[in-house]
C-alpha cells in the first residue's frame, strides 16, 4: 500500500477545516502553515517513540584542544546505544577500536573528583557557558563516558596527548537511532511505521485547529485521543518483544 505524502496529509487537513483546495503545500499561507505543524508534530513523535528501524552506526563530533575530553552527538541523533573509540597507542599503527564503557553521570563526576589536578597526567577541562570544570587524563585513550541530562556534550574521563591536541571525530564509532529527516516538500513520505501515521495525523489536525482556527472540535479531540491511546499500546507491545539492551538510551526528551 502507497504511503501517504506530505501534501495528501495537507490536503486532508485543510478539507476538514473548509480550507482552500490545493495543489502543492506551497499554494497558500494556510497550506503552508499546516506543512509546517505536521513537520513540527513529526519531530516531537520521531523524539519520543524508539523506533528501532532508525539504529544506524555514526562518528562523533569533535570539539577542541580547550575542551579535550569533550565529544557532541550528530545532528537529529536521537539516542545513543554504544560507543567505541580507537585506542591505538601509535599514530601510524593499525586501528584498534575498543567499546568505550558508560558511566553514571554521578559515578562519572565523583570518579573525576579524586583526580588530582596538580598531577602532570591530569587536567581540568571547562565547558564554556556551562561554568562546569571537571578532571581528565591526558596519558590513556577513553575508558567511559557519560552525559549530564540536557546537554549533548558527551564527556570522556581521558585522552592520550601524546598523540592528539583532543578526541577525535575519525576516532571515534557511535550506535544509536538516528531521528529520520522531513522536507517541506509535497511527495515528502514521513518515515514512520503505519501506526505512528495515524497519530501523526491526528496530532498534526488537532494542533492546526486549536492554534489556527480557534479550537478543536470535539471529534477531533476524541481522535487524537485514540490514535494517541494506540500507538502507546502498540509501543509497549513491542518493547517486550525487543531483546534488552545493554546501554543507556540517551535522547531529546
Amino acid at each position: 500500500m502507497a504511503k501517504t505524502t506530505l501534501l495528501e496529509i495537507v490536503q486532508d487537513i485543510l478539507s476538514d477545516a473548509d480550507g482552500d483546495e490545493v495543489n502543492s503545500i506551497s499554494d497558500t499561507v494556510e497550506s503552508d502553515q499546516v506543512a509546517r505543524v505536521v513537520r513540527s508534530e513529526f519531530n516531537r513523535i520521531a523524539d519520543d517513540m524508539d523506533i528501532k528501524a532508525q539504529e544506524t552506526v555514526k562518528k562523533l563530533e569533535a570539539s577542541g584542544a580547550s575542551t579535550p575530553c569533550m565529544m557532541t552527538r550528530p545532528e537529529g541523533f536521537h539516542s545513543i546505544e554504544k560507543i567505541w573509540y580507537d585506542k591505538r597507542d601509535t599514530a601510524g599503527g593499525d586501528p584498534e577500536f575498543e567499546i568505550v564503557n558508560f558511566k553514571d553521570p554521578t559515578a562519572f563526576l565523583e570518579t573525576a573528583m579524586k583526580l588530582t589536578a596538580s598531577d602532570t597526567e591530569v587536567e581540568t577541562m571547562s565547558l564554556g557557558d556551562s561554568g562546569f570544570t571537571f578532571q581528565v587524563k591526558n596519558d590513556q585513550a577513553p575508558t567511559y563516558w557519560t552525559v549530564i541530562e540536557g546537554y549533548d556534550d558527551i564527556l570522556f574521563n581521558s585522552y592520550d596527548s601524546s598523540l592528539e591536541t583532543n578526541l577525535q571525530a575519525s576516532k571515534s564509532l557511535a550506535k544509536g537511532v538516528q531521528r529520520p529527516t522531513f522536507a517541506l516538500a509535497d511527495a515528502t513520505v514521513p518515515d514512520l511505521p503505519e501506526n505512528l501515521m495515524v497519530l501523526l495525523k491526528d496530532k498534526a489536525r488537532a494542533f492546526y485547529f486549536d492554534v489556527y482556527k480557534d479550537g478543536m472540535p470535539s471529534a477531533v479531540a476524541r481522535r487524537e485521543r485514540q490514535s494517541e491511546t494506540r500507538a502507546q499500546r502498540k509501543k509497549y507491545i513491542t518493547k517486550q518483544l525487543q531483546q534488552e539492551r545493554t546501554g543507556p538510551n540517551y535522547g531529546r526528551k
